[in-house]
């Protein structure tokens, strides 16, 4: 069994320059450590991280980095998950195949194609997942290689606005 964490980044200012720069607020910051820490508290552990390389997604993945111990080298950025649709994050889960050793991998990007992404993979229908926001997918296989077959599916949906 794999478990595969999809996160929106956390909440960005509004938009004066290139999408691609925009930061987190202070109110992103504290939701993404607030959601990290949330979602440790539930038992998660995250083996390696793959992010958009958008500034936004950058500083969300630090804070879920810091609070599971990810080191940078199983940090991994993919020009494909910005602004990705379905196929674009499921091309880049493919990288996996030759890094069994990964149980649980986390995804941080953008919407519509995280929420698109999760309710296509799960059969769901998630109107759409909250910057901070996670969803929690279990892969009934042992190998990333047989992500695309493999029957998934929807265990849990975190977001800043639950009551803790």
């Amino acid at each position: 069994m794999k478990t595969l964490i999809i996160i929106r980044h956390a909440k960005a200012e509004q938009g004066s320059g290139k999408d691609i720069e925009r930061k987190l607020t202070e109110r992103g910051h504290r939701n993404a450590i607030q959601m990290a820490e949330k979602l440790k508290a539930g038992g998660y552990k995250i083996d390696k991280i793959f992010s958009s390389p958008s500034e936004r997604t950058l500083q969300t993945t630090r804070h879920f980095a810091e609070v599971f111990g990810v080191m940078a080298n199983h940090i991994r950025y993919f020009e494909s998950l910005y602004l990705g649709d379905v196929l674009a994050i499921s091309e880049t889960i493919c990288w996996l195949y030759q890094h069994e050793n990964v149980h649980t991998l986390a995804i941080v990007g953008h919407n519509p194609g995280v929420t698109n992404f999760v309710n296509d993979l799960t059969h769901s229908t998630i109107n759409s997942i909250p910057t901070s926001g996670i969803a929690v997918l279990r892969i009934d296989t042992d190998h990333w290689d047989h992500f695309a077959t493999a029957p998934k599916s929807l265990e849990a949906v975190l977001s800043p606005k639950d009551e803790n």
